[in-house]
C-alpha cells in the first residue's frame, strides 16, 4: 500500500497518510513511505545492511512515533538508509511492544538522489486509528 500526501494539514512540513491490513502493515506502509518522500528512487537501496530494533509504547500512537523516529535515527547517525524487513507488535496491559529487522545500506550520494531530508517525525496531527477493519495513520514530518 502506497501513502498520500496531505497538502491542507502543512505548509512547511510534509503531511501523509497510509493504511493497514493490521498494524504491522501500517508500519510497514510508514517506514516506507518515509523513503518514498526522500528518494527519487527508493529501489536504490541495496540490503546490505541489517539492523534490529525495538520500541515500547502505551499506545499505538506513541509506537508509531518511535518506530518511525528510528529509521530517521539510523539515518542521521549512521547514514543508512533503512527499510523494515520483518517487524512484530504485541499489545499487553502494559502497553505495546515492536520488533523491527530492518536491512538497507549506506547512504551513497552517487546513488541516492534526495528529494528532500526528513528530519523529525513530528507529533502535529500524529493518528493511528482502526475504522472498519482497516488500520490508518497520520504523520507530519519535519523537512
Amino acid at each position: 500500500m502506497g501513502h498520500e500526501i496531505i497538502d491542507e494539514l502543512s505548509r512547511a512540513d510534509i503531511a501523509f497518510r497510509v493504511r493497514g491490513r493490521d498494524l504491522e502493515d501500517l508500519f510497514r506502509a510508514g517506514a516506507q513511505a518515509l523513503i518514498s518522500i526522500m528518494l527519487h528512487d527508493p529501489g536504490d537501496i541495496r540490503p546490505s545492511i541489517s539492523i534490529a530494533f525495538e520500541c515500547r509504547a502505551p499506545d499505538p500512537e506513541l509506537l508509531y512515533f518511535d518506530f518511525l523516529q528510528e529509521f530517521i535515527f539510523y539515518k542521521d547517525s549512521e547514514r543508512l538508509l533503512l527499510l523494515p524487513e520483518r517487524i512484530d507488535i504485541a499489545g499487553s496491559a502494559e502497553g505495546y511492544r515492536l520488533a523491527c529487522a530492518a536491512k538497507g545500506e549506506k547512504i551513497d550520494q552517487g546513488r541516492h538522489l534526495f528529494i528532500v531530508d526528513i528530519k523529525a517525525i513530528t507529533m502535529h496531527h500524529l493518528s493511528v486509528v482502526k475504522e472498519k477493519g482497516t488500520w490508518s495513520a497520520t504523520v507530519v514530518v519535519d523537512v
